[in-house]
């Protein structure tokens, strides 16, 4: 296509082509490598999806015109901001809902043959962000299809031992995640979402920015390639967070972004926003099962309640089956190692870096 140019990048076994407008393909390819693992690449699924970036004023104000005059349905997706859902000549398309913080400068599609578009008014400065949206639901859709389960969980690994971090948000997540980084050299695998393949054995990471709040940066700076923290509030589980891309975090700890590792541990973070010391204990099977299934979000995950960029293919019942002998698997085979402490407690990130490493080993 003429004025276009292809990149073609891996995430969870899933190959993408992203076809960009030629002037505007610098800045939509170093934010996406800057999402694209490093070591340790899931196998392939042996499928590809093909995504249209397109930056045109005259064609974004006629479809907007169109869609938004277009009798249309409410719909939910990634981190809970309405959109507009409606068909038009066999395409679906997505707009900003009217009551949402999100920019009123793109549009999504969905063609009878499967293929995506993002359409963006030229100057629209969340471009890349709206690509990701897409890699990463059509990610968990492939998981799904391949028997594998996502959890809300970060993920880190020590040479070949992966740990899942699973809690709902505001848990500390990240917190344990960026501890393991600073104090241990952990490597990146996933900050929000993770997978684990059907045979319980390996952790995959999916595609999400590395969200830290400003308590944990204060921990961790003044390093080179991290936010100041003074720029942020330091109240535990505030929703203001800094927003770096998993590279920005790999290299402010000279850590590395991997894929995939061998699942060695389960890790289930209570913070709170206190002094309390730290505490940690080995779950029996009966507390582990329930704060795994809490964690779980396969097949009803609370961003993407409905399939949008990708069909699902396989029944809601199947999928929850799935998911509950998945958990049996690692309940049976994966210790699941329960942390609770007060986010004001003297030396924090080293202490829970510590615990963590020596129940891995």
């Amino acid at each position: 296509m003429t004025g276009t140019r292809t990149a073609t990048m891996p995430f969870a076994g899933h190959r993408f082509h992203v076809v960009t407008d030629a002037t505007f393909v610098a800045p939509q390819e170093r934010y996406l490598r800057a999402f694209v693992p490093e070591h340790r690449l899931a196998p392939p699924c042996g499928k590809e999806t093909t995504v249209r970036v397109r930056h045109d004023a005259d064609l974004f104000q006629d479809r907007r015109a169109r869609v938004v005059g277009a009798p249309s349905l409410t719909v939910v997706p990634f981190r809970g901001e309405p959109y507009r859902s409606c068909q038009l000549d066999q395409i679906t398309w997505w707009r900003p809902g009217p009551n949402t913080r999100l920019p009123q400068d793109h549009l999504y599609a969905r063609d009878a043959a499967g293929r995506l578009t993002v359409l963006l008014a030229p100057g629209a400065e969340r471009g890349e962000r709206y690509l990701m949206h897409i890699v990463r639901e059509v990610v968990l859709r492939c998981a799904e299809n391949r028997g594998w389960t996502s959890f809300h969980a970060a993920a880190a690994a020590l040479d070949d031992h992966g740990m899942l971090i699973a809690a709902p948000s505001g848990a500390g997540k990240t917190t344990v995640l960026t501890a393991l980084a600073a104090h241990h050299g952990a490597d990146l695998i996933a900050s929000d979402r993770a997978l684990i393949t059907a045979d319980a054995r390996t952790v995959a990471g999916v595609p999400i920015s590395v969200r830290i709040g400003g308590g944990t940066l204060s921990a961790v700076a003044p390093r080179e390639g991290l936010p100041n923290p003074h720029t942020l509030p330091d109240t535990f589980g505030s929703a203001r967070k800094a927003a770096l891309t998993p590279r920005e975090f790999a290299r402010a700890f000279s850590s590395r972004i991997r894929e995939t590792a061998l699942l060695r541990l389960v890790v289930i973070p209570r913070l709170h926003s206190d002094g309390q010391g730290l505490r940690s204990r080995v779950l029996g099977a009966a507390q582990a099962r329930t704060a795994l299934a809490a964690a779980c979000c396969t097949p009803h995950d609370e961003d993407w309640r409905e399939p949008w960029f990708a069909v699902r293919t396989r029944p809601v019942d199947d999928l929850a089956r799935q998911a509950a002998a998945l958990i049996e698997s690692l309940v049976a085979t994966v210790p699941v190692l329960a942390i609770t402490a007060g986010v004001h407690s003297p030396g924090l990130l080293e202490r829970v870096a510590d615990t963590v490493t020596g129940r891995l080993w």
